[in-house]
Parts: structure tokens; sequence; C-alpha cells
């Protein structure tokens, strides 16, 4: 028996409000030649009872009797995967109908790449589009920031995971994606889709604050990884600094925004000795990235614009940042005049 063109890896742990909605769109895809691995973490709804109620041949439980958690749910499935391609669900989203199809023909017409990703659409709470990078310059570059995938949308080469190897960790959640991509883009290529090829469902339960948390101490972690590659060594206190600015957080004064600037320019710095990241992608990433934190800090009026004008981070944001920044400079000469 030929093994299947891809499985579908997709944990699930108390997961039954949901968990038909998920399920079906994986049915209802395009593609057809594929299995779809369910691995039932210990739970204790009916959720085992759903999947069993169904009968498509295609469908393979795994069940768990103690509670793994995520990561270990997924090397569990990991471990047990026969396709050719891995490709990631979550129990409470929706794959739209080509989605397997889309990113099958992308890997096969790109053999370089081992892993894509593609944009998602939040609903529920919230109906936001997320855009990642989409080249693998770009993607490499992002690390520095946060997690370049929309993990439930991602697809892997099962080859590669097997041959380095490649699994979670654990000791990293809840960003345990974030970390292992990190090791992922050592060994392989990456891409984002920029379509989106997945609804993800935002729970009010499951909506991050705009406060610390175990979230943000995980990713500081990787991120700190990323920084030391880069040839720094940064403080707790730059650390927390670089992950606010990252994230938008910061309610910037003139000191502040000097901060962000120098901390910015000594990471282009780094990477110019280390070349540990593309030049040409991370300076527009910290160009875009000093752009927006300056739009964000518009209400300090021309002295902000002075910063941004003057700055030599100016010149690599994109044509969409400079484009707004026009448009705010335009807002800020008629409201004095």
């Amino acid at each position: 028996m030929n093994s299947p063109l891809v499985t579908i890896l997709m944990p699930v742990h108390n997961g039954a409000e949901f968990l038909v909605e998920a399920i079906d769109s994986m049915l209802c895809q395009s593609l057809r030649d594929f299995e779809f691995l369910i691995v039932d973490d210990a739970s204790t709804d009916s959720s085992t009872s759903i999947v069993q109620g169904y009968r498509d041949p295609r469908i393979r439980l795994i069940q768990s009797r103690e509670r793994l958690k995520l990561s270990g749910a997924l090397n569990l499935g990991l471990d047990q995967a026969k396709g050719r391609h891995i490709a990631r669900m979550d129990a409470d989203d929706i794959s739209l109908p080509k989605r397997l199809e889309r990113q099958v023909q992308f890997l096969d017409g790109h053999p370089e790449i081992g892993i894509c990703g593609s944009w998602i659409r939040y609903f529920g709470v919230s109906s936001a589009l997320l855009e990642r990078p989409i080249h693998h310059e770009e993607i490499q570059a992002f690390t520095l920031l946060d997690t370049p995938f929309a993990h439930p949308s991602v697809m892997l080469r099962r080859d590669l995971m097997e041959r380095h190897p490649l699994r979670f960790d654990g000791s990293y959640f809840p960003t345990e994606d974030f970390e292992l991509w990190t090791r992922i883009l050592r060994h392989t290529q990456a891409a984002n889709l920029p379509e989106v090829l997945l609804h993800y469902r935002v729970h009010a339960k499951s909506l991050t604050g705009s406060g610390w948390s175990t979230m943000d101490e995980q990713a500081v972690r990787i991120i700190r990884n990323q920084l030391r590659l880069l040839g720094l060594d940064p403080t707790p206190d730059e650390l927390r600094f670089h992950r606010q600015l990252a994230m938008g957080r910061l309610t910037l004064t003139k000191p502040l925004l000097d901060q962000a600037e120098a901390w910015l320019l000594s990471l282009l710095a780094a990477n110019q000795k280390t070349q540990f990241l593309p030049s040409k992608a991370l300076e527009s990433l910290l160009g875009d990235l000093w752009a927006r934190t300056c739009l964000h800090s518009a209400r300090l009026g021309f002295e902000v614009a002075r910063c941004y004008a003057g700055s030599s981070l100016s010149s690599t944001d994109t044509r969409r940042c400079r484009r707004q920044w026009l448009i705010r400079l335009a807002a800020l000469k008629a409201k004095l005049t």
C-alpha cells in the first residue's frame, strides 16, 4: 500500500465544541490523498466519540491516556505519520477547501522549501488578517521579533523532520512552535503563501492581554538565543524592551523613542559583523518597525517627524510604511495651519 501524500496532524484535548467543523473542513479538501491523524490527548469530554463517529478510512485516531499537552501530542503524531508532507491543524480552526492542494503544489514546485505556511484570517472575537513574511530571507529576519509562521497553517516535509531529527520542545510552552521554527530554519529554506488558507478561531478566554505573559517570557527565551547568534548578549531589561517594541506595546516618549532607535541600530551593527541574518531583509524589517514605532508616537507631533526623517532607519522602510508617514505628516501640517 502506498503512503499518503499528506498526513494531517491534529491534536485534540476536550475540543468537542468545535471539533466537527475542524474535521469536516479537512475531509472537504480538494486534495484527497491524505491520512488524517487525530491525537486525542486524554480528553474527558465527547471528543473521542465524535472522532469515532466518522467512517472515513483516512481518519486514524491515536489515544493517549495520560495528558501529553500540545508538544507531546504533536511529537507522538510525528512519530506515527506516514505522509510525504505533514500539515498541521488545530481542533477549533477551519481550513479552506484548497489549502492542502495549494501547499502541496507549492512544495512540489520548490524543492528547496522544507516548510510552508500561509496567511490566516481570525474569526470569532476578532476578524483581523494575520500576514506573515513571504520569502525565506524575510522569514529568517522576522525571527528576531516573533514567530514567522501561523502554526496551524504550516506544512512540513516529513523527511526533513526525520533526517535531522526535529521535534517540539515542551519546555518552551506555549511557544514551542516558534522555537522549533528557529531550528528548522538552520536546515532548510521556508516560505509563506500570501493568501488566506486557514480561518483561526479566537475565543474570548484565549485572548492574550497587553500585559507581560507566559507567552512573552518564552518568546523572549527564543529571541535571546537569536540575539546571541547575532552577536549580542542582551540584559533582561533589554530583552523586555525589545519584546515590547516588537509587539507595539510601548507608550513612547521622546527618550523612549531615542532608545528604540539606538536599539534597532545596534541590531544592524551587530549583524554587519556576524552576518547571521540576511542584511537587506533585516534592514527592511527594522526600517518598517521604526516607521511603525514613529507612527505610533505621532501624538508627539513634528518632534517625532524629525526623529523619523533624521534616522538612517527611515531609508530602509517599505513603500507602504513610507506612504503612511507621508499621510500622517500631511495631517500634522494641516492641524498646525
